[in-house]
């Protein structure tokens, strides 16, 4: 179901509490990048107009937020099914608009996409907005984290690419893929948004499963990063003593609004760190 062959098995009510729980009302407030601004769409009609008659032969059903930055516009709408009553099931469709020539291309698509934080993840002073959301709706969905990050250029692009699935970029961070047939492998899955405040930030995944009916363990530990020097993305596997000092990292991160925590609770992380502090007496 995604393109790191990550196989695990949940259930669909775990994707939608824990996106519930990331919810950010409204779009991200507080310092922005500089050259950055959120278009107020009543004090700026003409702005507004010039999008809307760039996306012209796109189809969605209406603008929810344009964000400004030199010459690109960063622009998220929403597409309705008819008889729709709720925007629960709205698709998503992103895009970066030249405000140039007004040439648009398409960043990602997906469903309950919500807005994260500003996040450092190429130097201190190279910013990226941080987001969620699902791949598909009425399914056994993923939902993936991604970074949306500008450069003077070529506009908008979204963070780790999918080159099997260009709609839908970025971090597979928890999987309810129940399968056919179902199996009943025990599955702890780990994320993380590593952000210091004096620093550069870096995104953790931890697939930890167990068939109990061979007792066949699976360990999937990456690390996710931003090449400082040449400002491409990276996604390193980890193993050995690497890995265990990166699963300990994320089991005891914190809370952010930079992007996706889950899984400190998990029996994963209990047995990695009641390990660390057996060794440590």
């Amino acid at each position: 179901m995604n393109r790191y062959g990550y196989i695990a098995r949940i259930r669909l009510i775990a994707a939608t509490l824990l996106l519930a729980s990331l919810t950010v009302s409204g779009t991200v407030e507080g310092q922005l990048p500089a050259g950055f601004r959120w278009v107020d769409f009543k004090k700026d009609p003409s702005t507004v107009s010039k999008v809307e008659r760039a996306l012209s032969a796109e189809a969605y059903s209406g603008i929810r937020e344009i964000g400004l930055a030199d010459g690109f516009a960063l622009v998220m709408t929403v597409q309705r099914e008819s008889g729709q009553a709720t925007p629960n099931g709205d698709r998503w469709l992103v895009y970066s608009v030249s405000t140039k020539d007004w040439k648009v291309r398409a960043l990602l698509t997906g469903y309950n996409l919500q807005i994260k934080d500003w996040i450092n993840l190429e130097s201190r002073d190279k910013q990226d907005l941080g987001m969620v959301y699902m791949d598909c709706w009425e399914c056994e969905p993923a939902s993936l984290f991604t970074a949306l990050h500008y450069d003077p250029r070529e506009g908008w692009r979204a963070r780790w690419q999918n080159e099997k699935d260009p709609q839908h970029p970025g971090i597979v961070f928890l999987i309810t893929d129940v399968g056919d047939p179902y199996t009943n492998e025990e599955v702890d899955q780990v994320v993380a948004v590593l952000a210091p405040e004096d620093g550069v930030a870096s995104v953790g995944t931890w697939y930890h499963s167990r068939d109990p009916a061979t007792g066949k363990l699976s360990d999937d530990v990456v690390r996710f990063s931003v090449d400082p020097s040449t400002g491409e993305d990276r996604s390193t596997v980890l193993a050995g003593s690497k890995a265990t000092e990166w699963k300990i990292q994320l089991c005891q991160a914190t809370g952010s609004w930079s992007g996706p925590v889950s899984g400190q609770s998990s029996g994963a992380c209990k047995q990695i760190l009641n390990a660390k502090r057996k060794a440590t007496k």
